[in-house]
């Protein structure tokens, strides 16, 4: 997400100086609860007195952290001072936090008292006797511990109405009484679920300070099933065992199994009491899981699988596919760690035993699954036997194409070392290029393939990707040239792609796609795709997509690049350059979704990055943010998409307020553009702009408009003209030229250039309508402001003032934006585009003579236009202009 981890200080680091391994920070941040916050913030605050919510949830589920959290919140503040919930948009639409604003007649403003279960007794005398004009929020934290006369001080309590109640209490152990407090609505209730699997890789990395790599969190968040308790204690065994290794300012969790007693302790009591039918039946399935529903009957007896449901150790899962219930195929262990402890604990001998059992029992049957032949596998190496070539390559094969990259790499490695085929190697070169280990793939293509031509034909072409994705073009070429066929035809379009160049992507790309049986068909099409998005041409693009879903797209082993990996986002690319916006957003949020709760490492962060350019399209840009801010634990993987990620955190810091964002190009330092070129000029020219330099950021705009006009690039072409416009910059040539772009939100970005260098209103106004419809609500609001400048100048302030009215409730979807187009939206009479320049350079605080040399004019020239400036806008000082700039 992309999603990125960004820790926030939520609490003071237990950092030991000097120490050389990692430490926990010493208390727990509060993540992915941002909702849960807010709901029961709302509940306590929405009546003058009484009231309240019941939190429960199971054991370690994080009850008490949120109550912690939300006594903080109700110390008494400034209301200025309060700080803002924090929203995690990672997590998609509809999930973020909500906004907390107390009413002025409630809320929890005075501060919460807490009570544990044996304090309710003594301090029921005070609390019944307080006056009604005196009343308290009162938080009993495990009110399951109550006894029958606690119990009953806390039902008078809520009956009396007087004392606002947060309680947290386990619902399975609480007393029956105490259930009627929210069965007859004297209390909210609030279940807790545990953590999604974004926010608990987000707590994870959080206890490192986000140091903990993204793989390492993931495997964290697998394992505790989203219990922060859990997830905790984890890493804490990690820790302990020396599973964490560094690498630089990283750290990386081993392969071996965090154990601890505590952590035992927390599953003992499931299994402690089993028999040993049962306990035997248990870890077979931890050893086969997803184990065959069909198959344990056979093996282990039906009567024995209901006991362990009925004690809740194992769950159902369902296979097939569509999108109706799924009936039961296959069972596994209800908590994830409760498997991982009885694999660990499973005997060599045994496990070897059953492995052969359970594989005796597949090929009895004849229908192996895919996810068996991979499960099965791995069985059979933990336990030294080495499957035949033919199994293992088909069980790597089937865990590549499931996106399962640790356990691809272990089988197909196996393959390799065992038995050293040209089939085995070329497996790996895909597992290793899927997993961006690219500097890796390229030195064993070299080294495997020096003295064996068979070896070498097979990885060169996957060697060829690898450097094309690191951008040795040189290298890649000679390479490709060894090629010959289908392979060369191929890798000549990947570089083509890589390198920015739309028209020979296209042309290398085409001919695959229309070829039946071509060995790259998938991945041309997908590059294809991209090709003609860039070319203006969405329209065609999503044609080219529909043909693929026709003839059936991602199928195994289908192109060097995973081509499955790229479909969601080439459809949601042409999608959003047809002006299909909220399609695009909504496709890219399902897809991001799937590869997070899969635990799909650098698939997620590949499919959230686009999640993130969509959002940014939209408007978006708070929630864009965090999905393209990669951290050095949190990395994409394949240097392309690591360099449109900080291409796209520096086009969303130029659109939001400046403080607390760089006020340089640091983040774009060091950058080539390639097929990501003219969203790197877009980004210099913003950040130029936002400095004052616009004779720079006018020569990098039209510079990008030129080069995509020479490559017949239009859809490139339009962007630069458009964000070229959106800077009020002087007009560029281009944009009064007919350029041949398909759809409505590539022509309405056009046609936004051209208005702006004619003065049309009218079909300004038709723009902004166009624009507003597709979906690019940020896009038409700015629109809009132009619109109503352009109206006031013409003496017409009741169309002005609608023009305004629009924007405005445009960018009530966008948030805290701040671009050139909205600068003093609808503050009296207009400004020229270098008044407006200047009155925002000095509402950052800059001094005359600084702007004066930003500018390259006179201090003198900078006063004479501030003093228009102040009289047009009826402002007096530069703390004015701020304020009036940021409203």
């Amino acid at each position: 997400m992309a999603t990125a981890v960004q820790t926030a200080p939520y609490a003071p680091s237990c950092s030991v100086p000097g120490a050389e391994g990692p430490v926990l920070v010493g208390r727990s941040p509060l993540v992915g609860r941002e909702r849960e916050l807010a709901v029961v913030l709302h509940c306590l605050s929405r009546q003058a007195k009484g009231g309240g919510i019941w939190i429960t949830g199971e054991p370690g589920v994080g009850k008490t952290r949120l109550a912690q959290e939300v006594v903080a919140a109700s110390q008494p503040a400034p209301r200025a001072a309060r700080p803002p919930l924090a929203v995690d948009p990672r997590k998609g639409p509809g999930v973020g936090g909500l906004p907390y604003e107390p009413e002025a007649d409630g809320g929890v403003s005075a501060g919460i008292e807490c009570l544990t279960a044996v304090e309710v007794l003594d301090a029921a005398g005070p609390l019944l006797r307080t006056d009604a004009r005196r009343p308290r929020t009162l938080w009993i934290e495990d009110a399951h511990l109550l006894d029958a006369q606690g119990v009953a001080v806390v039902m008078r309590i809520a009956h009396r109405g007087t004392h606002k109640l947060l309680i947290t209490a386990n619902a399975d152990e609480a007393a029956p009484r105490l259930h009627m407090l929210w069965k007859d609505q004297y209390l909210a209730r609030l279940d807790l679920a545990p953590l999604d699997a974004v926010s608990a890789r987000r707590l994870a990395a959080a206890l490192l300070e986000g140091r903990l790599n993204w793989s390492g969190a993931v495997r964290l968040a697998e394992m505790s099933a989203g219990n922060p308790m859990l997830l905790r204690e984890l890493l804490r065994a990690a820790l302990g065992q020396g599973l964490l290794t560094r690498d630089g300012d990283q750290w990386h969790l081993g392969d071996g199994t965090p154990t601890s007693s505590a952590l035992r302790d927390l599953v003992a009591p499931g299994i402690a009491a089993l028999p040993d039918t049962e306990r035997t039946a248990l870890q077979l399935i931890a050893l086969a899981e997803p184990a065959r529903l069909a198959v344990l009957e056979t093996v282990v007896g039906s009567a024995t699988l209901l006991r362990l449901e009925d004690r809740g150790l194992v769950r159902g899962r369902g296979h097939g596919g569509g999108s109706g219930p799924r009936p039961v195929g296959a069972l596994g262990i209800a908590h994830p760690y409760l498997g991982q402890v009885l694999r660990q604990d499973a005997a060599p001998l045994r496990s070897r035993e059953w492995v052969r059992t359970w594989a005796a029992a597949l090929d009895a049957r004849g229908d192996q699954l895919p996810a068996e032949r991979v499960r099965v596998a791995q069985w059979q190496l933990d336990t030294g036997l080495v499957p035949d070539e033919p199994s293992l390559l088909d069980a790597a094969r089937h865990a590549l194409h499931g996106h399962e990259l640790p356990a691809a790499a272990r089988l197909a490695t196996a393959a390799w070392r065992t038995h050293g085929t040209a089939l085995a190697a070329e497996l790996l070169g895909r597992v290793l290029l899927a997993g961006a280990d690219l500097d890796e793939l390229i030195g064993f293509a070299a080294e495997a393939g020096a003295d064996r031509p068979d070896v070498a034909s097979r990885l060169d072409p996957l060697a060829a990707r690898a450097l094309a994705l690191q951008g040795r073009h040189a290298e890649a070429d000679r390479l490709i040239e060894r090629l010959h066929g289908d392979e060369q035809e191929a890798a000549r379009a990947v570089s083509a792609c890589f390198r920015g160049r739309a028209d020979r992507e296209l042309t290398e790309a085409v001919p695959p796609v229309a070829r039946p049986g071509a060995a790259h068909r998938t991945e041309s099409a997908l590059l294809a795709m991209a090709a003609l998005c860039r070319q203006g041409r969405p329209l065609d693009a999503l044609e080219v997509h529909r043909h693929l879903q026709q003839q059936g797209a991602g199928e195994p082993g289908a192109g060097g690049l995973c081509d499955a990996d790229w479909l969601a986002e080439a459809h949601a690319l042409a999608l959003l350059c047809a002006g299909r916006l909220e399609a695009a957003e909504n496709l890219l949020t399902r897809a991001y979704r799937s590869a997070a709760e899969g635990h799909r490492v650098r698939v997620d962060a590949q499919r959230g990055l686009a999640l993130g350019c969509a959002l940014y399209e939209r408007g978006r840009l708070r929630e864009a943010l965090p999905y393209v801010t990669f951290t050095p634990a949190y990395r994409v993987g394949w240097p392309p998409w690591q360099t449109k990620a900080r291409i796209y955190a520096a086009l969303i810091a130029g659109c939001l307020p400046p403080h607390g964002l760089p006020a340089d190009d640091d983040t774009l330092r060091g950058l080539s553009g390639g097929r990501h070129a003219t969203a790197l000029a877009l980004a210099r020219a913003r950040l130029a702009h936002r400095d004052g330099d616009q004779d720079t950021a006018a020569r990098l705009l039209g510079a990008a408009a030129d080069t995509a006009l020479d490559d017949e690039a239009y859809g490139d072409a339009v962007t630069a003209l458009h964000e070229h416009a959106r800077l009020g910059l002087p007009p560029h040539p281009g944009a009064l030229a007919d350029l041949p772009v398909q759809g409505p939100f590539l022509r309405a970005r056009l046609h936004y250039a051209r208005a702006l260098a004619t003065g049309d209103a009218k079909l300004l106004g038709r723009t902004c309508h166009a624009l507003a419809d597709c979906g690019a609500s940020l896009y038409a609001a700015e629109g809009y402001a132009e619109l109503a400048r352009l109206q006031r100048d013409a003496g017409r302030e009741r169309a002005a003032t609608a023009a305004t009215a629009q924007a405005r409730g445009l960018l009530r979807r966008c948030g805290d934006v701040i671009t050139p187009p909205l600068h003093f939206l609808g503050d009296g009479p207009s400004l020229s585009l270098r008044e407006r320049t200047v009155a925002a350079l000095a509402a950052r605080g800059m001094a005359d003579k600084e702007i004066a040399a930003r500018l390259v004019v006179s201090p003198r020239t900078v006063s004479n236009t501030l003093y228009r400036v102040y009289r047009k806008l009826g402002v007096g000082d530069r703390r004015d202009l701020r304020r009036m700039l940021s409203a």
